[in-house]
């Protein structure tokens, strides 16, 4: 049985897995270097239940979220898009759908499962609508290019019936929700948390897992009970955020019983040979995390992709926050067995590490101790004195410290230096003899150059001068050897760059300053959109350079009063022809002095 559905062949793919196939980036390309780990997140949102995809060598992730601080699920209106290349680094799009205006989804929206139709050509999101008395039906959506959704005019798709199932249109909290939904080579199948009623009614409840069955994906007949809870206790608990897939002939059903651990929510599993075989007496919990997808984008890799929720606690208010981590499921024996890979995040860029501090370091963890912002650069960094690697890492916990006393030293992989200056943010105490940054020479391990913290409480930007070592094979050192006060060093967003020292960073007449400058796609092909947001007035442009400095593409001047600006390029240099693969360097240039850079991959 095929429980899985992907799209191949039209367009070129990117398989990206954590810590199994990554993307080639030639060795004398710019280089740059950050901390982040695999996680979505999303400030002052707890993320909740997702669909993960993959388009065209870009993921997708579609999800719904709650505020933080006002965690009631009513207040789920929306769901929201982001994009990344790489399981690390998101692009938050914006909202896919909102709540309303039709009456089936006016309170709330859930847990989308998004899939290609090869039948219509489009895509499909089947989503929980939430009405009055958080009663759930499934409803549908369509888009052709995944950014712009419209609902369904059949909505909703499908409810049950009030006499078979625990279900109401005026039952408080009747449950029917979190659709997973897949082809089985006949018909598209969707696999919903349900109750059955039993003893008449309105008679008793048992938690089921639903099965509904459509040809088109709009119209769903009542394909009966695919699984009913048969534990000893728990019975009449939601089986919730299941994920159903067949791995060499063992059908495997994970998910989530409601309430079982309310603080944990742990990811359960069961396995038989045939779905008439599961049982929860042989139930296994396979992760702390919850609503899990497995994802299998390349048929040709030892693991998939294995996401989740993962959540921890505010220290400061006790307010959950909740993100979605991104790892590798194996199955062992024979397919039976599903075994989680917890990927390392420095795996490949910092292969040498020595120390118990040396770990990535997740979030403000400096504002949770009510301590001045430490400056990330996204969510992740590396800090010798915080001790955090963020939800389900096992590693420290929100707000804790290493302390002064910790240790450690990372050697980052060997490149090319072909950038003018390397750009960091730094800080630390100062020590200059035991806690810098080293430029390392990769033959002889023989430090040329290096670049020490300054009493900052949190981290300040440096430019550090390469032209001396042009051409010449290197590595990084980042090292704390200091157990003194103050004695720790915290590093973030290293980016190697062309153009002139002195003019980078230079702010223009009048104070314009560049801001979240940012491209996507990035890798793309053929087309990547530049987008910034200018403070002030002025007059922008777009500069594309290669490698060796020469300027392949400009854009025309954008003449603004302030605000986002948007400057699409198509890989073409400024004469109209194809550029080939490789690293590139845009930088935006504000009334004629350079403002920012980003670093752009072209692939094809």
């Amino acid at each position: 049985m095929n429980t899985e559905t992907f799209r191949f062949g039209h367009r070129a793919a990117i398989f990206v897995l954590l810590g199994l196939a990554l993307v080639a980036v030639p060795s004398w390309a710019l280089v740059t270097f950050d901390f982040e780990t695999p996680y979505l997140v999303q400030p002052g949102q707890q993320v909740w239940d997702f669909s993960l995809i993959q388009d065209a060598g870009q993921y997708h992730v579609f999800y719904h979220t709650i505020p933080q601080h006002d965690a009631h699920p009513a207040n789920a209106d929306t769901i929201w898009h982001a994009t990344s290349a790489d399981l690390r680094h998101w692009d938050i799009l914006g909202p896919a759908l909102t709540s309303g205006p039709g009456w089936y989804d006016d309170v709330a929206m859930w847990a989308p499962d998004v899939v290609y139709d090869d039948a219509s050509g489009r895509w499909a999101m089947l989503y929980t609508g939430i009405t009055g008395a958080m009663v759930q039906r499934a409803c549908l959506a369509w888009s052709d290019d995944l950014t712009t959704w419209t609902k369904s005019v059949a909505n909703p798709v499908f409810e049950p019936d009030t006499l078979t199932y625990h279900w109401g249109p005026e039952q408080a909290w009747s449950s029917f929700r979190d659709p997973f939904v897949y082809h089985d080579g006949a018909q598209w199948n969707m696999l919903s948390t349900a109750g059955l009623r039993l003893g008449g009614y309105p008679g008793y409840r048992r938690g089921i897992v639903h099965r509904a069955v459509s040809a088109d994906l709009v119209n769903w007949s009542d394909g009966g009970v695919f699984y009913e809870h048969d534990g000893t206790a728990g019975k009449t608990r939601d089986l919730e955020s299941v994920q159903y897939l067949v791995r060499d002939g063992w059908h495997h059903l994970f998910f989530v019983e409601q309430d079982l651990d309310i603080d944990n929510h742990p990811t359960s599993h069961m396995v038989a040979a045939d779905p008439a075989g599961w049982t929860m007496a042989a139930r296994t919990s396979v992760d702390a995390g919850w609503a899990p997808e497995i994802k299998r984008f390349d048929a040709g890799a030892s693991a998939e992709v294995f996401a989740r929720l993962a959540k921890d606690q505010d220290p400061r208010d006790d307010s959950w926050f909740v993100t979605v981590r991104f790892d590798s499921i194996r199955f062992d024996d024979g397919g039976q067995t599903p075994v989680v890979i917890f990927d390392d995040p420095f795996v490949g860029d910092w292969p040498i590490r020595t120390g118990a501090a040396a770990v990535p370091t997740f979030g403000e963890n400096a504002v949770l101790r009510d301590d001045s912002p430490a400056g990330v650069k996204g969510h992740g960094w590396f800090s010798t004195f915080e001790n955090y690697g963020g939800p389900l890492a096992t590693i420290g916990l929100p707000g804790a410290a290493w302390g002064d006393s910790a240790t450690a030293r990372l050697e980052s992989r060997p490149f090319v230096v072909t950038g003018d200056h390397l750009r960091l943010l730094i800080g630390g105490g100062y020590y200059a003899e035991t806690c810098y940054v080293a430029l390392l020479d990769d033959a002889t391990g023989l430090e040329l150059s290096r670049i020490h913290t300054n009493n900052l409480s949190g981290m300040g930007e440096r430019l550090w001068d390469l032209g001396a070592w042009s051409g010449q094979t290197v590595r990084l050192a980042i090292v704390d050897e200091e157990t003194g006060p103050g004695g720790w060093i915290a590093v973030d967003g290293i980016e190697e760059r062309l153009g002139d020292l002195a003019a980078v960073g230079e702010s223009p007449p009048g104070g314009t300053l560049v801001t979240g400058l940012g491209a996507w796609p990035n890798p793309f092909n053929p087309q990547t959109v530049i987008r910034f947001e200018m403070a002030g007035a002025g007059a922008a442009q777009v500069e594309v350079y290669d490698l060796a400095g020469r300027r392949v593409w400009r854009s025309r001047e954008v003449v603004t009063s302030g605000g986002e600006v948007r400057v699409a390029w198509d890989g073409r240099d400024q004469d109209g022809r194809a550029l080939p693969s490789g690293a590139f360097l845009g930088r935006v240039v504000v009334d004629g002095l350079p403002a920012a850079q980003v670093r752009l991959m072209l692939l094809k």
